[in-house]
């Protein structure tokens, strides 16, 4: 009687590289088929992995695909607490934050097909995109929160500023990455801080409360 050969199981993946290949299947079959092919079988399936995973950890194929975006953008590794804004100037601080909104919305506002899903889940006012929309407003103002209040601290700015004026950058240049990604230059953010936002701050600092 002979043995029957053992086969041999695979090596379970790491958490970041089943991260790693999750994302990465979103994206090539988002870029190979289009956002209406992305699904959490056809993720699970060209990961290697159980839709169980992916259904526990994203509440749609969306949710899912703006996490791949961002875990792949130069900038998801940087939070506000990690960057020093003591030695620079007001000016220095909006310029580094609004280019590093850049590097984030120019990432997603390059791929078409992204862009294309973003608007579709943005018209319909999904809760995701909502969530979504939502922490982005937390996030930018938390950055803009920290730049103040070092631009407080040297005297830059005497009086609070509106939230709706903190988000300015913001709201410019994700409308320029659904538009145009390609003219978000370091020109057009040091153009838009010099010309759009300390003006605005400014304005707002000798005008009142």
């Amino acid at each position: 009687m002979t043995d029957k050969p053992v086969k041999k199981r695979t090596p379970r993946k790491s958490n970041r590289e089943l991260m790693q290949a999750i994302y990465g299947a979103a994206l090539t079959i988002l870029t190979e088929a289009g956002y209406d092919h992305v699904t959490f079988s056809s993720v699970a399936k060209r990961a290697k992995t159980a839709r169980a995973v992916l259904y526990r950890r994203w509440q749609s194929p969306f949710a899912l695909l703006y996490d791949a975006v961002q875990y792949f953008s130069d900038a998801q590794d940087e939070t506000p607490e990690s960057v020093d804004l003591t030695a620079h100037s007001l000016r220095d601080n909006l310029v580094y934050a609004v280019g590093r909104l850049r590097t984030s919305f120019q990432f997603f506002g390059t791929d078409y097909q992204f862009m294309q899903a973003f608007l579709a889940e943005l018209s319909r006012k999904t809760p995701q995109i909502n969530q979504i929309m939502a922490d982005l407003r937390r996030q930018n103002l938390y950055w803009m929160d920290r730049i103040l209040a070092q631009a407080a601290a040297t005297g830059e700015i005497n009086h609070p500023v509106t939230d709706d004026v903190k988000l300015v950058p913001f709201q410019l240049i994700l409308f320029q990455a659904m538009t145009d990604p390609e003219k978000i230059t370091d020109t057009y953010v040091e153009n838009l801080v010099d010309q759009v936002v300390l003006p605005a701050f400014q304005a707002y600092n000798e005008g009142g409360s």
